[in-house]
């Protein structure tokens, strides 16, 4: 499942292991406030998107349709995703731009890669601006975009 709210929890727990070893300017980066806070916006959302799933199971456990609660799925947890390894690797700053063969690299160079991969996510299966376009028109009940007339 795109966006396995597990999966992102664990990223979490990652992600406080690097905030309380490295370092900015002499001082360790879960002391910084502005990335204390984003962990911790992060982990929040991350918990949503846990009891959300929890919810679309007790949903399909009772035969009940979800309705728009499911089209979210692919669009949330894709972004959340790309929002965690974007706050690991602005963290890190210079050491976060770094790949395979420098002595500098963090956890092998995961977080990078799982960077581009996430990025891959959000656009395979339809751009997050398509997965809205989804959300409004099949859940909502939104009015389709218009298409251009075309020309002869």
């Amino acid at each position: 499942m795109l966006g396995d709210p597990e999966q992102m929890l664990s990223r979490i727990e990652s992600i406080l292991k690097i905030f309380q070893t490295e370092t900015l300017d002499g001082v360790r980066l879960i002391e910084h406030r502005l990335y204390r806070d984003r962990l911790v916006a992060a982990q929040a959302k991350t918990h949503a998107l846990k009891y959300h799933s929890l919810r679309l199971l007790s949903n399909t456990l009772n035969n009940e349709d979800p309705g728009v609660s499911r089209l979210l799925v692919k669009y949330y947890g894709t972004t959340l995703a790309r929002e965690l390894s974007d706050l690991v690797l602005e963290a890190l700053g210079e050491i976060g731009t770094l790949y395979a063969g420098s002595p500098h690299l963090r956890s092998h160079g995961s977080w990078q890669w799982r960077n581009m991969f996430d990025l891959g996510l959000i656009i395979g299966g339809g751009t997050s601006q398509i997965q809205k376009n989804i959300i409004s028109e099949r859940g909502l009940g939104m009015p389709r975009e218009p298409k251009l007339a075309e020309t002869k």
